[in-house]
């Protein structure tokens, strides 16, 4: 980045008034344009935004920032500048007297002070005519479109971690009390075999939890208590995978069925109702694309003498793929998604000739997705970093064709009605009343029949 300007956000110039006017101020369909970029000669639709509907500008409202520009909160707190602007997020120095007072209250010195901050904050983001936010206890103001967010606190998030359970447990208790029903799922059925022993699994689960409990720190807990929640919240369930294994699970409340929630593995999220099998797993993991790199850490790699690799330090990338997994990614320990995939060999078509050739020597030790992989990065020319990667995710996924209902992990207590003793029962009539309401039935037939 440019001091206060991104590399992709170039310079405009104002057109004159003449021109302004012969620009039409809306769309065919009624859209009105952005105003601050009709004075450039641009014509960019106001589009709704959010929950509240608020009109921003289509092509500069847009945040430019990637995921992985964001600071975590070690950084923030350890003094490191905004990725967007360079300028300061924590206040290291003392703030300067003008801030957080009214401008009434402004001296004549503090006044101009503020001016100057807020001219600095103008120029730097001349071009993005976006939203700003500022740090508590700074005074420096940031761009809402090339400014990534400020990262959350460990307190924070554990706060909101809380809420979110008390919220969801609470939904739990009430079903459970209410007895909820439901409609019968087109996936769910009576699965072959039986489910485990409720006590066996009930005692295997308490024994986990309580191993996660002891093990955990103070600030861990909320975590440990979303993963394991208290054994009558847990609802269990049987499952069949298009390989034809049957698994159970437990789940939090009897809300969702399987198939329509999204499981994780590894780390990483599964496609909606699919989970996975390592008994029947495809016989190789296959390639897919890197969609978006996420996040960035960084990884100490030995040196080889008999490849001649000195040691170095590398990026290790969190990758999500076309797939919709997560894996990771090794790329140069300076490389960003902005510099995009450099070719590092030749793909002229004699190169590409003669490598694919000596490819053909080898490929009966090559597997078929490893062998259309080493093709491709001959006709690409090596790209770096590679645009694809192996899914190991892919290898282990299994749809959920059917399920099975199994019961609470812990039954609710049935609640007791009034028993019979309690309950008003109407006397039985004996033989004299029975008569007489004969005997009036059938007069009032007759005199039906009179009229």
């Amino acid at each position: 980045m440019l001091h206060g300007r991104p590399l992709a956000v170039t310079e405009r110039t104002l057109i004159t008034k003449a021109a302004l006017r012969k620009l039409p101020a809306k769309a065919d369909d009624g859209t009105p344009y952005c105003m601050e970029c009709r004075r450039y000669g641009e014509l960019h639709r106001m589009v709704a935004s959010g929950v509240t509907q608020h009109l921003e500008c289509e092509a500069w409202s847009v945040a430019i920032y990637a995921e992985s520009d964001r600071l975590t909160h070690e950084q923030m707190m350890a003094g490191e500048p905004c990725p967007g602007c360079g300028e300061e997020l924590v206040s290291l120095g003392e703030l300067p007297s003008w801030t957080g007072k009214g401008t009434m209250y402004l001296t004549a010195e503090e006044q101009a002070a503020r001016t100057a901050a807020e001219q600095a904050f103008k120029e730097r983001h001349a071009y993005c005519h976006a939203g700003r936010w500022s740090m508590a206890g700074s005074a420096v103001s940031h761009c809402g479109r090339c400014c990534p967010p400020p990262p959350m606190s460990p307190d924070q998030i554990r706060r909101i971690s809380e809420i979110f359970q008390d919220s969801a447990e609470e939904r739990v208790r009430k079903a459970r009390r209410e007895g909820a029903t439901y409609e019968r799922h087109e996936s769910e059925r009576r699965l072959p075999g039986r489910a485990r022993p409720v006590a066996v699994v009930l005692r295997e689960y308490n024994e986990r939890r309580a191993e996660a409990l002891a093990t955990g720190k103070g600030e861990d807990r909320t975590l440990i208590r979303s993963a394991f929640p208290d054994a009558e919240l847990m609802f269990r369930w049987r499952m069949q995978l298009g390989c034809g294994d049957i698994v159970e699970i437990l789940t939090l409340g009897d809300g969702r069925p399987p198939t329509d929630m999204t499981w994780s593995w590894g780390g990483s999220p599964l496609r909606k109702g699919a989970y996975t099998c390592t008994t029947h797993r495809t016989p190789e993991p296959p390639y897919q694309a890197v969609s978006r790199y996420l996040t960035r850490s960084t990884l100490d790699l030995e040196g080889d003498k008999d490849l001649r690799r000195e040691p170095e330090t590398v990026g290790y990338w969190t990758v999500k793929l076309e797939c919709g997994h997560l894996d990771h990614q090794i790329t140069p320990l300076d490389w960003k998604p902005a510099d995009g995939h450099r070719q590092t060999e030749p793909n002229d078509p004699d190169t590409v000739s003669q490598r694919k050739a000596r490819i053909e020597q080898i490929k009966e030790h090559l597997e078929a997705a490893e062998y259309a992989h080493a093709i491709r990065q001959i006709e690409q020319g090596h790209l770096e970093p590679d645009p694809m990667t192996t899914c190991w995710t892919c290898q282990y996924e299994q749809p959920i064709v059917a399920f099975q209902r199994v019961g609470w992990l812990v039954p609710p207590i049935p609640v007791k009605g009034r028993s019979e003793a309690d309950t008003a029962v109407a006397p039985r009539p004996n033989r004299v009343q029975l008569e007489k309401r004969v005997a009036d039935l059938e007069a009032e037939i007759a005199r039906l029949k009179q009229q």
